[in-house]
């Protein structure tokens, strides 16, 4: 099985060989929780497929992402600086499935490795950079950008047109009612962005869809850009057929 995570792609066959052995292929459905508020992290999660929203949450405002993850990096970037708390929730918005590794063997291969580490702290850098841009979002910019904002980013790190996402998983991610995604995809359908399906959305223009965003969609795009100027290598794990076949009734 080809290895779809861009950051472990990026790394030489040398130093992808150091980590092979601790990686685990896990399925991970809708909802699933990967970290949670102020609790141990004991696994890092190279997402292979599927998107991840990091929340934030106050007991009077409820929760609200402030940074999503795909194949472009990995879940549990606290444990990998040291800290073994989590400050957020992970929760899988898009539902697919990851290369698991326990945080004691991923730091120990990193600390022997410094071009392990530096992969890992260029990732670190590019989410510090959207998480900013994620907050500025949120409080200066109308629900109709942050929205295909989200839809646009998904959709790069899914690489595909269709994402599995409901209405509820948005107002939860946007941190809104449901009833304002529903007329925001609305609208946003009529000017032939995006096609609603049950329990999905298509982005069937992504050039029309860009134009309804604002400039914090490139922004952190660009970010991302710069993670694998140095190429990607094809490395594979070997296939798990019972993981992909549980993988498919997560959609």
């Amino acid at each position: 099985m080809r290895v779809q995570n861009r950051l472990l792609a990026g790394l030489a066959p040398a130093s992808f060989e150091r980590l092979r052995p601790f990686l685990q292929p896990v399925a991970l459905k809708r909802r699933a929780i990967l970290q949670d508020y102020h609790h141990p992290i004991e696994h890092i999660y190279f997402i292979e497929r599927g998107v991840a929203s990091l929340l934030v949450r106050t007991q009077r405002d409820g929760p609200v992402e402030v940074a999503m993850v795909g194949r472009l990096g990995f879940v549990g970037v606290t444990a990998v600086l040291g800290i073994q708390r989590s400050p957020n929730r992970c929760l899988m918005a898009v539902p697919g499935y990851a290369l698991r590794i326990a945080v004691p063997d991923l730091r120990r291969v990193a600390h022997r490795y410094p071009d392990v580490e530096r992969q890992l702290f260029s990732y670190i850098h590019a989410l510090l950079v959207q998480n900013a841009q994620t907050t500025l979002c949120s409080g200066r910019h109308s629900l109709e950008e942050r929205l295909s904002r989200w839809l646009l980013l998904a959709a790069d790190r899914l690489d595909d047109r269709v994402i599995p996402v409901t209405h509820d998983m948005l107002a939860v991610i946007l941190g809104v009612r449901r009833a304002s995604i529903t007329t925001t995809l609305a609208e946003l359908e009529q000017t032939g962005g995006l096609v609603r399906q049950r329990g999905s959305i298509e982005v069937r223009d992504h050039a029309a869809l860009e134009h309804r965003t604002c400039e914090c969609y490139q922004i952190i795009a660009s970010e991302y850009g710069h993670l694998h100027r140095s190429g990607l290598h094809e490395h594979r794990i070997p296939a798990a057929t019972d993981l992909m076949r549980t993988c498919l009734c997560c959609f």
